[in-house]
């Protein structure tokens, strides 16, 4: 699948299009020919009659394909070409598609085992190529940015369908994809530290959500590393981990409450356990150095992974 390579609405009024309208944009993407797409995705060579905000645009209108190459390939490779690493669009531009993007997030949200989810949850991939932006180059203002976080957390909670790999449409991955934009949104200047809390709350709330299965496709290897993100900020306190660890101690007692355990209650356990192992390897790597917050996020989760050890 896609790797990010490094996410709200601006104005509700601002190029929000209709159903009908994004359901358009495919086939006249199409219409252009694989070949076209996928040579644009190498290295974004816009031809001279085109403009780049135009081509992203059609791509977009891709992200819902259950075509594997449409949807991954075109919808999500394009984006990253032409935005992130051509840095062809404008501020604007960039600001409308964010708006266009986190409108997608609530379309057909709630449904499960239906090809809905496949516009979540690349528009989720896709906005995660305009929160490592914005890190480096702001195209939103301080409002738009937490309408953007407030999207992105409202997502992560709400999405139903958790498929990872699925033979028929390939990659779904919702929550590793939301996951991806979290931890571009936590690296930004404007992530506050109430923020931290909240992504660490909602990374938590996923993994023992009523229906969460036990995620196979490292979907907890995904939210650690938004995790780390936190731990690696220069205003990360890590006294902030104290009580959201001592959740994972209560869970893991809870689940030897009953002989045979609740098997919701298992799994969420499992999912729990997951999530710090992931955290404890991603903050024990040496590559980028570890900061001094990060070592100590390390240690208290070490401590807590061995007081849960069965």
């Amino acid at each position: 699948m896609p790797q990010t390579p490094v996410a709200t609405l601006v104005l509700l009024t601002l190029a929000i299009p209709s159903v009908p309208a994004v359901a358009a944009q495919a086939p006249a993407a199409e219409a252009r020919g694989k070949p076209f797409w996928l040579a644009l995705a190498k290295d974004c060579a816009v031809p001279s009659n085109e403009s780049p905000f135009g081509l992203v645009s059609e791509a977009v209108g891709l992200l819902g394909s259950p075509d594997t190459e449409w949807r991954d390939d075109v919808g999500y490779g394009v984006v990253a070409a032409c935005a992130y690493q051509k840095r062809l669009l404008k501020p604007e531009e960039r600001r409308e598609l964010v708006a266009r993007l986190s409108a997608n997030l609530r379309r057909g949200i709630g449904e499960a085992g239906t090809d809905s989810v496949l516009l979540r949850s690349f528009s989720a991939l896709d906005l995660s190529i305009f929160a490592a932006l914005e890190s480096e180059d702001p195209a939103l203002d301080d409002p738009g940015f937490r309408r953007l976080l407030e999207d992105a957390l409202a997502y992560l909670r709400d999405e139903r369908d958790l498929r990872g790999l699925e033979p028929r449409v390939g990659w779904i991955h919702a929550t590793a994809h939301t996951a991806d934009l979290l931890k571009f949104l936590a690296r930004d200047r404007r992530f506050t530290a109430a923020d931290q809390a909240r992504l660490m709350d909602a990374a938590w709330a996923k993994m023992r959500a009523p229906g969460t299965p036990v995620f196979t496709h490292a979907e907890d290897e995904r939210l650690a590393a938004a995790l780390l993100s936190v731990a690696r900020r220069p205003d990360f306190d890590p006294a902030i981990l104290d009580p959201w660890l001592e959740g994972f101690v209560a869970l893991e007692k809870k689940v030897w409450e009953k002989a045979p355990p609740d098997r919701a209650v298992l799994d969420a356990s499992q999912n729990a356990r997951n999530l710090l192992r992931s955290l404890y390897v991603l903050a024990s790597l040496p590559d980028p150095p570890p900061t001094t917050g990060q070592a100590a996020a390390r240690e208290k989760v070490l401590v807590t992974l061995q007081r849960i050890r069965r």
